[in-house]
């Protein structure tokens, strides 16, 4: 018995020399690190500081230069004393007992925040604190030159819990004054740099991070525009009450907008009534409407005007925003510039020889004045399968190939973007063999064909961009990406499940939800073609991946240099 006892003990005290080991290698390599990187840190700060004095003064580069003898003595004698910690040492500064973790822990979580890039300053307890402080002075002052003075010494604690571990073990390091540059002075510029560095990195993140879009689409690592607007979002969100109330949906698109950093976002569909400014109580086709702002003259409007005006408080309180509405829960636009950008103007309609605030009895007008250029907003209406949405489209059509003659004739230079309702080509529809087949009625073989796709708008289209010599965008950018025409003049099919669509049938239609369209837009005068820097189809696959719950997806329009 006595035997397997004598055992027992053996083997525990051979087990608590080879944790004491352990502990011992693991807090030598800590005291080194910790120290080699205080000194790569003097060093280089210090030769900064030398480089920027060299033109101006002889006496402080040869202060510099004893600065820099001296920490590299400090870093050779800390080399030197490498294995200098023992057992003995540590074990005279182990927290008292196992009842104090708990305190100890919260003590180091309270003060784990440091300056000087990896030390974390807590207070110990125990006895023999300032006998150690002594000791440890002692050896130090030994080891480093003469005329270095101790100044000041703080406690670091580095806590490893696991399950074999007793006790927390504790390090001390010390504070050296080098001369008239203290190592206070040197943490502090320390800390000065690296906020420097960190507030740099976010600016970047905050431009470059955002879902599903690739990081150097919007990267602007050129000049920007004169007027700051380098990020424009437009987006048919079919109804923003509804959008809004899905919050999962509406937080994952505020995500992506806070990310992009938009300057400008174009939203089409908002689906709010206009306010209500007169009315006779019999007819309300005869009211009079401020189609610039939200009706809340009753109960179900009140709940609308009550969601935007948080949404506008909140969500987009960095931006001035401006309506046109209906006078109905249909069509209607909202227009949020980033505050800050010089806006000089804002129109409601296309004639410039009519006041500016008549609005399009349907909101589907926003023309913005910037320094350098204009932005036009539209909701472009839906050409339908009958004969007067026909003519209702033939109309606007006609405004908007007049309005961008006259900006050419008078060297304007625009970009123009929203829901236009238009693929421009075949390549722009997911099935366009079907698609172009589909008809209501018997109607001339230029309107048979989705909306959208009839050779009636393609031709009108056409139209409008000779008119102000205007250049689709997106299009340009991706003439030799999937899709293009080859040498028989066939385009080549692209994935369904690409971002290559803005619309996508509604997805709870079933089969119809792969059919697809690219119909939201930035068509951009010629002028500033090569200052776009990319057009980017936020959304993706038949699942309506990035739509945010809307039928149409954001596109983001990123431009470059100045303009």
């Amino acid at each position: 018995m006595k035997f397997k006892n004598t055992i027992n003990i053996l083997l525990l005290h051979n087990r608590v020399n080879y944790l004491n080991k352990i502990k011992k290698n693991r807090l030598q390599a800590y005291f080194f690190e910790t120290y080699k990187s205080k000194v790569n840190m003097m060093e280089d700060i210090e030769l900064k500081r030398k480089r920027q004095s060299d033109n101006k003064n002889i006496n402080m580069v040869t202060e510099h230069d004893g600065l820099e003898e001296k920490t590299k003595k400090m870093k050779l004698n800390l080399s030197n004393n490498e294995g200098s910690l023992n057992t003995n040492n540590i074990t005279n500064h182990t927290l008292a007992n196992n009842n104090n973790n708990n305190t100890n822990d919260n003590d180091i979580g309270r003060n784990n925040q440091t300056n000087d890039g990896g030390t974390k300053l807590v207070s110990i307890n125990g006895e023999n604190k300032n006998n150690h402080k002594t000791d440890q002075r002692e050896n130090i002052t030994n080891n480093v030159n003469d005329e270095a003075m101790i100044k000041q010494s703080d406690v670091s604690v580095k806590a490893e819990s696991n399950k074999n571990d007793v006790s927390n073990q504790v390090v001390t390091v010390l504070k050296v004054d080098i001369g008239k540059d203290t190592y206070e002075g040197i943490q502090k510029k320390v800390k000065e740099e690296s906020s420097e560095v960190k507030q740099k990195n976010n600016e970047k993140i905050k431009v470059e991070h955002y879902d599903d879009v690739q990081k150097d689409s919007c990267n602007n690592k050129v000049e920007t525009i004169s007027n700051d607007v380098k990020i424009i979002v437009t987006w048919n969100v079919n109804s923003i009450t509804v959008r809004c109330k899905n919050k999962q949906k509406w937080k994952e698109f505020l995500n992506f907008f806070y990310n992009i950093n938009a300057d400008v976002l174009c939203i089409q569909e908002v689906r709010l009534p206009a306010k209500v400014v007169s009315s006779n109580g019999k007819n309300k086709h005869d009211d009079t409407h401020d189609r610039s702002k939200i009706k809340n003259s009753d109960k179900k409007s009140l709940a609308d005007y009550e969601v935007m005006t948080k949404l506008l408080e909140t969500d987009f309180k960095d931006y001035n925003a401006y309506f046109s509405l209906a006078n109905i829960k249909y069509s209607g636009q909202l227009l949020l510039v980033k505050k800050g950008i010089n806006v000089k103007s804002v129109r409601y309609n296309l004639q410039f020889d009519t006041d500016a605030n008549i609005h399009n009895d349907e909101g589907r007008i926003i023309l913005i004045e910037l320094d350098s250029f204009y932005i036009l907003s539209t909701y472009s209406p839906n050409n339908g399968f009958t004969k007067d949405k026909f003519e209702r489209r033939r109309l606007f059509d006609k405004q908007l190939e007049d309005f961008f003659f006259l900006l050419k004739q008078q060297k304007k230079k625009i970009i123009w973007t929203g829901d236009l309702n238009l693929a421009p080509e075949d390549i722009d529809l997911s099935h366009p063999a079907e698609l172009r087949r589909m008809k209501k009625g018997n109607v001339p073989k230029e309107f048979i064909g989705i909306p959208g796709s009839t050779d009636f708008e393609r031709r009108n289209f056409q139209k409008i961009l000779k008119a102000g010599d205007l250049i689709d965008s997106y299009r340009y950018l991706n003439n030799k990406q999937k899709g293009i025409y080859n040498n028989s003049n066939k385009f080549e099919k692209a994935d369904i499940n690409d971002n290559i669509y803005t619309w996508r049938c509604p997805f709870q239609l079933g089969k119809s939800s792969n059919k697809g369209m690219r119909i939201d837009h930035f068509i951009v005068s010629s002028e500033l073609i090569d200052y776009v820097y990319d057009v980017k189809i936020h959304g993706y696959s038949v699942h309506h991946k990035n739509f945010f719950g809307s039928d149409h997806c954001p596109v983001i329009l990123c431009l470059k240099r100045n303009v």
